[in-house]
């Protein structure tokens, strides 16, 4: 007997309804990225420091998570141990402390440009140093667009900000983008669905920094505002652990790792524009040129990248 073929236009179908759920899921994601890192400023800049915050966003989703991590289990067994430790690593407390260090030094435009703005292109280099993926010539203008941004912003903190030491706080900014991007690779590659992963990153990274930010970092929470507090759980343990990161998983797995990557593009002039109306932060001239350049070499970098 002949087996029925599904037709052309069901395909199409189902294909543009997972491109769609992949689009609104990243759009969401770049939205709670840019809130997210608006608070995170407001947060290291008042009465509490980078330790306070990544225990807030790890003990809250880490406990929360605990149970989803039990019951995937099982989609742990197989996976390469430096898949693992690179997803932990890239989206854990090396990550967040890397980026609230930074935001102590360096505006939230700053962190939504070099950190969630440079990720894509990271995310493309890896691809390609790791998998194969060709990179194309127009791939390369983008990545120079990009470095011309990063020079913009860079240079103008050593140039004309040195004092102040913003150049430090964009320094540790790329190095989360970095991170974040061996994270999207590394889960991308795993086989491991967007929630187990999400409670992984989560459940680790609270079972092995609590004890350290208990014990060395000085706490801070008791002395904090209750409202700040607050504030801070809502945006650190849900909102970005929780919700974006497993928003932006769901991404990667129906848009893949270099598509989904560029909702980083949107993040940088959100940012700038949030920041502006929630904590009164205007961006320089030599910022906005370097938010661009960053932007339009995303897109580049993105939309010439075969779907990985």
């Amino acid at each position: 007997m002949a087996q029925l073929q599904p037709a052309a236009g069901t395909t199409s179908v189902a294909w543009l309804s997972a491109t769609g759920i992949g689009v609104a899921c990243g759009l969401l994601t770049a939205l709670i990225w840019s809130t997210w890192a608006i608070a995170t400023r407001h947060a290291v800049t008042g009465s509490l420091g980078p330790g306070d915050v990544t225990f807030l966003r790890f003990a809250v989703s880490g406990l929360l998570l605990l149970p989803v991590l039990w019951l995937g289990r099982h989609q742990l067994r197989g996976v390469r141990p430096l898949l693992l430790v690179a997803m932990v690593t890239g989206a854990g407390a090396p990550f967040m402390l890397s980026t609230s260090t930074g935001m102590q030094y360096a505006p939230a435009s700053h962190v939504a440009t070099l950190m969630i703005g440079t990720m894509p292109v990271f995310v493309a280099i890896l691809s390609s140093t790791l998998y194969g993926q060709h990179l194309s010539r127009r791939q390369v203008y983008g990545m120079v667009l990009v470095l011309m941004g990063i020079l913009f912003i860079g240079g103008h903190s050593v140039v004309f900000n040195r004092q102040s030491g913003e150049w430090r706080g964009d320094a540790l900014f790329l190095f989360a983008g970095f991170l974040f991007a061996a994270y999207t690779v590394s889960q991308r590659n795993s086989g491991v669905s967007p929630w187990v992963a999400t409670a992984l990153v989560n459940v680790v990274s609270a079972a092995a920094f609590t004890p350290v930010y208990l014990l060395w970092m000085n706490p801070k929470l008791a002395l904090a505002p209750m409202q700040e507090v607050i504030t801070q759980v809502a945006a650190q343990g849900i909102a970005v652990s929780i919700l974006a990161l497993w928003l932006f998983s769901e991404a990667v797995k129906r848009l893949g790792a270099t598509r989904a990557a560029v909702i980083g593009a949107l993040c940088p002039a959100l940012t700038a524009v949030l920041g502006i109306f929630l904590i009164r932060e205007i961006p320089s001239i030599t910022t906005l040129a370097g938010v661009t350049a960053v932007m339009l070499g995303v897109l580049t970098v993105v939309f010439h990248q075969p779907r990985s």
